[in-house]
């Protein structure tokens, strides 16, 4: 791959995997990396090569999980003939609408597709970018379960304040786009309501019956129909896509607070981090939805945890947890698993009675002290406790005691082994030396003249 424009490429054209108004898009090959590159022959027309040149140029500036990625951009010579390539991330999955039609898509499925394009134009629309082409096929599917990135931007423009002109596909555009009227981030809203309707029936929201559904969308008071049955939240949410009134229309960024994706969480990793705010622990997997009583978020939206183990962050949270001022304990999303009250002996009342001031954790991250009647149960238990506590102690004295007088008489008796050992051996050594010199008293005498 490249990122400058060059006659020359190192990678490798392979098969066909999808077309366009403006381009070709194959599969390609760099050194067993694998992506897809869209290409426009630069013989075809000033219009198709300026398509493909924008949207480098948008896709060179956006950075998003739900935005197909730029890879790289080249031109190449092939057959007599100059190409501009486009290098993007490949989708091994195909795009929205091809799913939709070889199989059925669950609810849960729906709306996670729902949130993910949401979310890309909800990034794209801070950018002030717009799409101006949003429909299931220019959304491909991720390899993770439930994840989709919006691709195709060549109709994408940036907001300046000028009209740019009609531009998209007639079946998704917007009112005040077939008219002339207006284009932007409410268009993009309005597509992505005929997209969703798109998914749940696998055909487009308006039927194609030429000129007369570009006069029906652009000039008459008729909506696309919603298909039945459909949860009562997704039927609403389309509602807030598809008005005729583009001022009447929900942004992304509310879309992405409707009840019908509210409870969508990010497909992406999330991170446990420590921002300057000490929070408690939860449990073991920090799950805070635990108490919902609502049942279908826990069909919806299930991701593996994966915790940032780099040093860095892990030092960071240790500081954290090793700072010298005091920890603001979390007062809410606690559940009460064993109360346990502390009795402190505060002596004898006036009347003679014994009391004590009794310390129960409240949920206002504080104690609450109240005097009350000790009671005798609760003391029994606390004197039993004692007394197992104190035999239990002296019985592992008596035990270190044994084990250590133990270990001196084994010292002791090892010791007189040695000596007894040692002095065998020099009485042994002995008796065989004088054997010796009584046996060769003839060698002893030659030796000695």
């Amino acid at each position: 791959m490249n990122n400058n424009h060059s006659s020359t490429a190192t990678w490798h054209r392979r098969k066909c995997i999808g077309k366009g108004s403006f381009g070709v898009v194959n599969l390609a090959v760099d050194h067993d990396f694998t992506f897809a590159v869209k290409s426009v022959d630069k013989n075809s027309g000033d219009l198709h090569l300026r398509s493909l040149e924008n949207e480098i140029r948008i896709l060179k500036s956006l950075s998003s999980p739900y935005v197909v990625t730029y890879l790289g951009d080249d031109e190449t010579c092939e057959f007599r003939s100059v190409y501009r390539n486009l290098h993007m991330e490949y989708m091994p999955r195909g795009t929205l609408i091809n799913m939709t039609k070889n199989k059925s898509v669950t609810w849960q499925l729906c709306r996670r597709y729902i949130w993910c394009v949401t979310s890309a134009l909800s990034y794209i629309h801070s950018r002030n970018v717009v799409h101006c082409d949003v429909k299931g096929a220019n959304v491909l599917i991720g390899n993770d379960p439930g994840t989709a990135k919006l691709a195709d931007f060549g109709s994408a423009f940036e907001i300046d304040g000028r009209f740019p002109g009609t531009r998209g596909s007639p079946m998704w555009m917007a009112p005040e786009v077939i008219r002339g009227e207006y284009i932007g981030p409410e268009s993009d809203v309005w597509s992505l309501g005929c997209t969703v309707i798109e998914m749940l029936t696998g055909k487009p929201a308006w039927q194609d019956r030429g000129a007369e559904t570009v006069r029906q969308i652009g000039y008459s008071d008729e909506l696309p129909e919603i298909p039945s049955p459909i949860p009562d939240d997704l039927r609403d949410f389309l509602h807030k896509c598809l008005k005729r009134d583009p001022r009447e229309r929900w942004s992304c960024d509310q879309l992405l607070q409707h009840p019908f994706l509210l409870s969508c969480s990010s497909p992406s990793p999330p991170q446990i981090a420590i921002n300057g705010c000490k929070l408690s622990p939860r449990c073991v997997f920090d799950w805070s939805d635990s108490s919902s009583s609502n049942e279908s978020t826990l069909d919806t939206c299930q991701f593996t945890m994966k915790l940032d183990k780099s040093p860095s962050n892990a030092k960071q949270r240790i500081g954290k947890l090793a700072s010298s001022s005091g920890v603001e304990w979390e007062s809410e999303g606690w559940e009460v698993v064993r109360h346990v009250t502390v009795a402190i002996s505060s002596g004898f009342s006036e009347t003679g009675e014994t009391t004590s001031s009794e310390a129960s954790v409240s949920g206002s991250g504080g104690a609450n002290w109240e005097n009350i009647e000790s009671d005798g149960s609760y003391d029994h238990e606390i004197e039993s406790t004692a007394t197992e506590a104190w035999g239990t102690m002296i019985i592992g004295l008596m035990y270190r005691y044994t084990v250590d007088v133990y270990k001196c008489y084994m010292y002791d008796w090892m010791e007189n082994l040695y000596l007894i050992i040692m002095f065998n051996l020099n009485f042994i050594l002995q008796i065989h030396y004088m054997q010796w010199i009584t046996s060769t008293p003839s060698l002893l005498f030659n030796l000695t003249i």
